[in-house]
């Protein structure tokens, strides 16, 4: 995972802690010390959403490109990386891609990730709650891409958002730990990180 937090993600934190509702990072956190959550609103989790779109198709500096293009042997669909969307329910997040193709033009796949939620809080793990919604002919061949792809989305948005927050005591950006959907909002759990290669006394084998 990059320790690099995408400006929008830095700037949001910035923001919160001067209304009060994120608190600042007094000193470096410890191994596995978890800090207090922070909340995203549906609106804002979309915005941070096309944030990671960009990141994971490479585009890590301002650009006028608005959609990435895949290629699979003869079949291309175009993604759009501006126009995605999330709504967030009572542990479910569903991410919906507009795409285009020959074989159908516009259409809009929708995935949806299973997730923690207030009564049953989850460590940082989801898993598809179903088949992606949307035209056979896209799905058959494109499905465990879309899948992948806004599960990266998501996975990024929420690193992004809890690196923001702080770091640990080497210089680690913190890591979600916990995340949980209901009612339209989203609760992200920053932790530092475990350190595993050496704490133990166990040797690295090369």
């Amino acid at each position: 995972m990059t320790d690099a937090v995408a400006p929008e993600y830095a700037r949001f934190i910035a923001d919160e802690r001067r209304a009060k509702r994120v608190e600042a990072v007094a000193r470096p956190m410890a191994e596995g010390e978890v800090f207090k959550p922070v909340t995203l609103e549906g609106k804002q989790a979309t915005t941070f959403l096309q944030v990671a779109a960009r990141r994971a198709s490479g585009l890590f500096r301002p650009s006028k490109h608005d959609e990435v293009v895949w290629v699979q042997g003869d079949s291309e669909l175009a993604v759009s990386l501006t126009k995605m969307d999330v709504q967030l329910l009572d542990g479910l997040i569903r991410v919906t891609l507009p795409v285009r193709c020959d074989q159908t033009g516009d259409a809009v796949i929708e995935v949806v990730f299973a997730v923690g939620s207030a009564r049953e809080p989850s460590g940082l793990y989801a898993s598809t709650y179903r088949r992606p919604n949307g035209p056979a002919v896209i799905v058959d061949t494109w499905g465990e891409a879309l899948v992948a792809f806004a599960w990266q989305c998501v996975l990024g948005m929420v690193s992004g958002i809890a690196g923001a927050v702080g770091k640990d005591t080497r210089g680690n950006v913190l890591v979600p730990a916990e995340l949980i959907a209901a009612n339209g909002a989203m609760r992200i759990v920053p932790m530092a990180r475990h350190r595993f290669a050496g704490s133990s006394g166990l040797k690295v084998k090369a």
